[in-house]
């Protein structure tokens, strides 16, 4: 049988949630079934990594949201390479992936939701409405996502599947040397509890309600090591608070680092504050490695982290409730352990890779087999 051919297109190739997703699905698609390119509308350090792994990749170079609609590179991508499936992640890619696949005469499409978006963004509910029928499968990475998005655009639920993300447990799991090193390195002592965040730094991800909410435990007197990886329109936030803010010499700015499963093994507490997902891919990560994660009560975290099981849920924008959980889980190893020790059941029970992986394929294949490209189910479901 001949491969499916897949291109997988994406707004950009920074390291990102999203971005990550794409990464481990082009490079773990079974070769003797798929044959997978990625597309994305700008670059990053994302198509390095997935040249490195012999992932063909094209960068479009597009250099602003109006230089969007200039299809004709992408056109001619998905006609010379045949494409049987454009798969879009992201709106902008897919804003541009559907008039380009119908251009193209792509035979068929689906798109991937990675975030139950709270900024108020209605035309991209519009679009996805006056267009569905350039897709026939929108892929979301939660329940709550695929409610949310439905609840928007008005689309019937037929309209789309649930396929969570996944992560590679192994590639997080506890490393005690890295431990012992990076601590020492950072100057946090054995019994001292170290916070971790790990992450854009943005005003979705909330590095500010943690920045609050060390300054807040900083003004009590209690001193907690945090350290906080990655980069972002926010960096200069961070940069300061090392600097200048209270308890500034218990922060540790690390910037981007590849090295997640390393700081996850330093850590003690993981901590993510956003203000809104659609899965929350590093909490998974961070679960995976035994730690307890504080996390806030907004629609996709609320999935994955199970409030007195796995973590400690708290609400958004509250510096001081962050704070308070904080203490709580620094004051006790054995609070600590509990709920680290359920979050990794819980990520290897429901989060692996290779379900999600599996999953895919399956989709793809259920799609290339069909001769009409909206097949229809017999009762339609209606969204909430």
């Amino acid at each position: 049988m001949n491969r499916i051919r897949i291109c997988q297109l994406i707004t950009e190739l920074r390291p990102s949630g999203a971005e990550m997703c794409v990464y481990e699905m082009a490079r773990r698609l079974d070769r003797s079934r798929f044959d997978v390119h990625v597309a994305a509308l700008r670059g990053g350090a994302v198509a390095d990594w997935l040249a490195k792994e012999g992932i063909p990749v094209t960068v479009l170079g597009v250099r602003g949201k109006w230089d969007v609609f200039r299809l004709h590179q992408l056109v001619n991508l998905l006609r010379e390479k045949r494409i049987d499936i454009l798969h879009t992640h992201l709106f902008h890619a897919d804003l541009a992936g559907r008039a380009a696949a119908c251009l193209a005469a792509v035979p068929h499409m689906v798109h991937t939701v990675h975030v139950a978006e709270a900024r108020h963004r209605p035309w991209q509910f519009v679009f996805a409405r006056f267009f569905a029928d350039r897709c026939e499968r929108i892929i979301c990475v939660s329940d709550c996502v695929r409610t949310h998005h439905a609840r928007h655009s008005g689309l019937p639920l037929w309209r789309y599947q649930v396929i969570e993300n996944g992560i590679d447990v192994a590639a997080y799991s506890h490393d005690p040397q890295a431990r012992i090193r990076l601590r020492k390195q950072w100057g946090v002592a054995d019994g001292e509890p170290l916070v971790a965040f790990v992450g854009r730094l943005d005003q979705q991800k909330g590095v500010d309600t943690l920045l609050s909410a060390m300054s807040h435990l900083g003004a009590r007197g209690i001193h907690r090591h945090v350290v906080i990886a990655g980069d972002g329109p926010q960096r200069y936030m961070v940069e300061n608070f090392t600097r200048y803010g209270e308890g500034g010499k218990e922060a540790i700015m690390l910037g981007f680092t590849r090295d997640v499963r390393g700081v996850y093994s330093a850590a003690d507490i993981y901590v993510m504050p956003s203000r809104w997902e659609g899965f929350g891919l590093t909490a998974a990560e961070a679960m995976a490695a035994g730690l307890p994660v504080i996390a806030t009560r907004v629609l996709g975290l609320k999935t994955v982290v199970v409030n007195g099981v796995t973590g400690v849920m708290i609400e958004p924008n509250d510096g001081i409730a962050l704070a308070e959980a904080i203490e709580t889980l620094a004051k006790s190893p054995e609070l600590r352990h509990r709920l680290g020790r359920a979050g990794m059941s819980r990520v290897q029970a429901k989060y692996t890779i290779a379900a999600n992986i599996a999953a895919h394929e399956q989709l793809y294949m259920e799609i290339a087999s069909q001769k009409g490209l909206y097949a229809r189910p017999a009762r339609e479901e209606v969204a909430i």
